[in-house]
């Protein structure tokens, strides 16, 4: 019987290994998060592939992205080339792109996405959008190139296009959805990533919804353009970074400096918000002046009570049937359920509002936690929830 088990586990582990040396298309990590030594091997399988033929657009494209999603799953180092003679910088991808692909597609994209954001090599991206305008994932490059250069008008013709192919989830909208709800009339709110930045902007130009609100990606904040503008529209004097500064490698330190300028300087001519979905560590030291409000942080310099607050939004303006009766199949649900945990603080402080003189509620309130912590599979938050709600 053993004998048996360790030849089917032989035999299985034969078949996994099998499974993983083949070349997988390579989406953005931003859409599906794999492991970080599966972008790495990834990015030599599809080199191999490049060895057969370098011509070929589709083995380009998804080695460029395998080196790109690796870079990216390293918190952006320029230093992971160092872990596998495979991997190789973006710039130095598109170089070798120019040599064999001249005048492709995918040369001219590659181009534009290996700066992630900015203007740089813009005209070639609008060449590629015009060359295949259903290429999976451009919209939202065309988007990065709009925003960074002001351009309001393109960034909403091609929200209303990418709107219709259905590739954001659906749920992440509806996330998106209750985190405008979460904010006052005309405020600004500060985001730092795809996810929690995208479906928001999505909203305002293909829908209308809350177009009132301005969304600042804190990332877009080095260039020097959108981060100048931006100040201005919130009364803050602007500041210089200069180009040695803008190294990718010191990203998170200049996101911290931006937003703790932003906290410290900010003449509140319009209600200012940090979204959920930005790390805790760039806005060290102001926690004691940001309230929870729905699925953002309110900056404020004096003492509100979020907890009528917060109530008036769960039971009133949120969208909450995707969480309490999910019907929807999601590709992205393991990040929606990430970004679900956001709703925790705002539910404390529900549950506290309605602990004093509402039992019955205050229960419904916790074991919707509980419902939203479950999906995670987070034994650690699960527990902390049952003995703090």
């Amino acid at each position: 019987m053993f004998s048996n088990y360790k030849i089917t586990a032989a035999l299985l582990f034969s078949a996994f290994t099998a499974i993983a040396q083949k070349p997988e298309r390579q989406i953005s990590f931003a859409q599906e998060s794999k492991p970080h030594s599966y972008y790495v091997e990834q990015a030599g399988l599809w080199l191999k592939e490049l060895d057969k033929d370098n011509t070929n657009e589709d083995s380009w494209y998804n080695y460029f992205r395998a080196c790109r999603n690796a870079q990216g799953s390293a918190d952006w180092k320029t230093d992971f080339v160092n872990e596998s003679s495979s991997l190789k910088l973006g710039n130095e991808i598109v170089a070798l792109m120019k040599q064999h692909i001249p005048g492709s597609f995918t040369y001219y994209y590659v181009s534009y996405l290996h700066n992630g954001i900015g203007t740089a090599n813009g005209d070639n991206l609008l060449k590629a959008y015009k060359m295949r305008p259903d290429f999976e994932g451009i919209h939202s490059s065309v988007i990065s190139y709009a925003v960074s250069d002001l351009n309001k008008e393109l960034r909403k013709s091609v929200n209303k296009i990418w709107y219709k192919t259905n590739y954001l989830s659906p749920q992440l909208l509806l996330y998106a959805y209750n985190v405008l709800m979460s904010l006052d009339t005309n405020a600004v709110l500060i985001t730092c990533n795809d996810n929690d930045t995208y479906p928001l902007w999505m909203l305002q130009d293909a829908l209308n919804i809350r177009t009132d609100v301005e969304i600042v990606n804190v990332d877009f904040m080095l260039i020097d353009n959108y981060r100048n503008a931006n100040l201005k529209l919130m009364g803050v004097q602007p500041f210089e970074i200069k180009e040695h500064e803008k190294d990718i490698n010191k990203y998170g330190d200049n996101w911290s400096s931006i937003i703790k300028y932003i906290l410290s300087n900010c003449p509140l001519k319009r209600p200012l918000y940090i979204g959920m979905m930005v790390d805790e560590h760039l806005y060290k030291g102001f926690e004691d002046k940001l309230i929870t409000s729905g699925l953002a942080l309110k900056y404020t310099a004096g003492k509100e009570d979020p907890g009528q607050l917060n109530k008036t939004l769960y039971e009133e303006k949120f969208l909450l049937d995707y969480i309490k009766t999910p019907i929807l199949i999601d590709k992205k649900q393991a990040i929606v359920d990430a970004h679900n945990l956001t709703y925790i603080n705002m539910l404390k402080t529900i549950f506290d509002y309605y602990n004093k003189n509402n039992k019955v509620k205050a229960e419904e309130i916790k074991n919707m936690a509980i419902k939203i912590v479950t999906k995670t599979g987070n034994e650690a938050y699960l527990k902390a929830v049952e003995q703090n709600f």
